[in-house]
């Protein structure tokens, strides 16, 4: 990967949009794949570190048009993976890296025995080559004002590795070309275990925000809520105990990292607030799936996930595969 990469991006939201702007300012060839409603001038307006800068993103709404990429970041929500993997096809060639950045448990992550609540039917793993995927775990946040403009709030890490463990180059370079770009991108041998420590952090605490409508910093100030917080994070601990990613904090520990983060609301919260389908099958079904297939039961997450499917429901906000 020296050199320029030529770089496809499908989901230019906010980390999508991040990552395209970065990659572009350090002279990458890079393309945002959008649909024909959303194709515009092109560049990306990035504000980070203080500084203002216009990315060089060129817009397109036809993949087959640019014909395969080096490096394609899929980094649509969970809800739209499936629709989105299809669609892009003509930009995976025998030697693209695919990047797959999706919120809560992805559709590789039981690579024996695929998860229907993330992935149902295969539709994902059929159009993905598998031997490609890179696996990867976002610890940042960032804002779209609007469809050009991105504010990075906070960048702590991207860390990327194989699925299946362990290290390898081509992890290596791809890090090393994230890194030049100012992505704040680490290797990680052990990527499943620090995606479930991800999960472990949010998937109680996003869908109590969007049932309550309230930012992290009220939920955290709530013994009561604290309390239900930490039941669910001790039933995904429970899983992540059983399928070899266990988590060594307490659950007060890391809620208290998370109050330092002030009040921000989750990517849920602002789903719901924006009218778009909630990610509640890869955040809360897809442990819940977990569980069930390895005998731990999850009484907190069941009711939790009652509660918020409840809501999506009445609210229109379920995907559409899932209604």
């Amino acid at each position: 990967m020296n050199g320029t990469m030529r770089v496809g991006v499908v989901g230019l939201g906010a980390i999508g949009g991040w990552l395209a702007a970065r990659l572009a300012l350090a002279g990458h060839d890079v393309t945002g794949f959008v649909r024909p409603e959303r194709l515009s001038a092109g560049g990306i307006k990035l504000t980070a570190d203080g500084r203002t800068s216009v990315a060089p993103v060129r817009l397109s709404a036809d993949p087959a048009a640019r014909g395969a990429q080096d490096l394609l970041v899929l980094a649509t929500k969970a809800t739209t993976l499936a629709e989105a993997a299809e669609w892009a096809t003509p930009l995976i060639g025998s030697d693209t890296l695919v990047l797959p950045l999706q919120n809560g448990v992805p559709y590789w992550f039981e690579k024996d025995a695929p998860l229907e609540s993330v992935d149902p039917g295969g539709r994902i793993a059929a159009v993905l080559p598998a031997a490609q995927v890179i696996a990867g775990v976002v610890h940042a946040a960032a804002r779209r004002p609007s469809p050009d403009e991105i504010v990075l709030v906070h960048a702590d890490k991207l860390a990327l590795g194989e699925a299946d463990g362990g290290s390898s180059d081509r992890v290596d370079r791809l890090v090393s070309t994230l890194a030049r770009a100012g992505v704040p991108a680490v290797a990680d041998p052990d990527v499943r275990r620090a995606l479930w420590y991800k999960l472990w952090g949010n998937c109680t605490l996003n869908p109590l925000s969007a049932l309550t409508r309230a930012s992290c910093d009220r939920l955290l100030a709530d013994p009561e809520l604290r309390a239900f917080i930490a039941e669910g994070m001790n039933d995904a601990a429970a899983v992540g105990a059983a399928i070899g990613c266990p988590i060594a904090e307490s659950s007060d520990a890391r809620m208290a990292v998370t109050a330092r983060l002030g009040p921000f609301k989750t990517s849920m919260l602002q789903d719901l607030e924006a009218g778009r389908p909630l990610e509640l099958d890869a955040l809360l079904g897809a442990p819940r799936e977990l569980g069930r297939r390895y005998g731990v039961p999850t009484p907190a997450l069941d009711r939790l996930d009652a509660l918020a499917r409840t809501l999506a429901k009445s609210l229109g906000l379920m995907p559409s595969c899932f209604r």
